[in-house]
């Protein structure tokens, strides 16, 4: 039986996965004012491909509604349209608010009365300040310190000294510099009837100073480990999950960067190696490959220490 040692590290006693692959909780909030969403927070957070998206919807609906708002009062009090085609009409006030809102104005068409002009002070007022919200948004966006770590697809099983170890890889996928790196890992366990548990792992090494290249994060497996004598079957039983935090410092961006990953007990490969990820060059420097962070060989099949 497996020894509760906390009660919550503060996801939760419920959950079946605690943490998602991309280092985000699982969890999904539901009920809340929308006084207290964090719009600001939203935005910078949010995937690239969102926020394009977004930012040009925006963009899109804005100049439509002002182009509908011009059609309807009529393309006669614009100089510069005397078409006479609805289609084309319209298109003209969509190229005149793109214009507008851009403060571009090319200046073939122009307002002829004072309401037209009016409502285009309006729309040039309101381009300037959604472009100076985008461009802080944008600016915030890389400003905002992130780690970027790469980690492998699972976690190795692996003869270890005298016995066995639980290893899992990592890298820096940007050039950027990050040194004091430390590493946390826990296993959570969920026995049938009782709360979820945690138990923190030992780790060989829990912190290196500099990050150049992949770190291999091992858990030896002592007579003290909560993974002492459990086997797959085991894990499985206790719907066993490893969250990992990652700590470092930026030197990029003087500031402190976090990374958060899980794997679940059907992520484990038992009885395999990870596969060299460097080699020295001609040059006397050394080849970090990326690409090679997931690849293992399997070696032979292990059995789980019994203490």
């Amino acid at each position: 039986m497996v020894k509760q040692l906390f009660n919550d590290l503060g996801l939760g006693t419920k959950a079946k996965r605690l943490v998602n692959k991309d280092g985000t909780f699982n969890v999904h909030r539901t009920g809340q004012p929308f006084s207290t969403v964090n719009l600001y927070q939203s935005l910078i957070k949010m995937p690239w491909s969102h926020f394009h998206f977004m930012t040009f919807s925006i963009l899109i609906i804005i100049n439509a509604l002002f182009a509908i708002t011009y059609f309807i009062i009529g393309v006669e009090n614009l100089n510069g349209i005397a078409s006479g085609d609805i289609k084309r009409d319209f298109l003209n006030c969509l190229f005149f608010s793109l214009q507008t809102f851009t403060t571009v104005g090319y200046g073939h068409i122009s307002p002829r009365s004072d309401l037209i002009s009016l409502i285009a002070a309006i729309e040039a007022i309101s381009g300037l300040m959604v472009f100076a919200v985008i461009t802080g948004l944008i600016y915030g966006r890389f400003a905002k310190p992130t780690a970027k770590i790469l980690y492998s697809d699972n976690i190795l099983v692996s003869p270890y000294q005298d016995g066995l170890s639980y290893q899992f890889r990592i890298v820096n996928e940007r050039k950027s510099i990050i040194v004091d790196i430390h590493a946390r890992m826990l296993v959570s366990f969920a026995e049938k009837g009782k709360a979820r548990s945690y138990r923190p792992l030992e780790l060989e090494r829990n912190s290196v100073m500099l990050f150049p290249l992949n770190w291999t994060v091992v858990h030896p497996v002592t007579v003290e480990s909560p993974l002492n004598g459990l086997s797959y079957e085991d894990l499985s039983r206790l719907d066993a999950e490893f969250i990992i935090v990652i700590k470092g410092y930026d030197d990029t961006f003087s500031q402190d960067v976090n990374s958060i990953r899980s794997y679940r007990y059907d992520e484990i490969i038992w009885g395999a190696k990870f596969q060299p990820m460097y080699e020295e060059n001609e040059d006397g420097g050394t080849n970090l490959k990326i690409d090679k962070l997931h690849d293992y060989t399997l070696i032979k099949q292990v059995e789980p220490l019994l203490s």
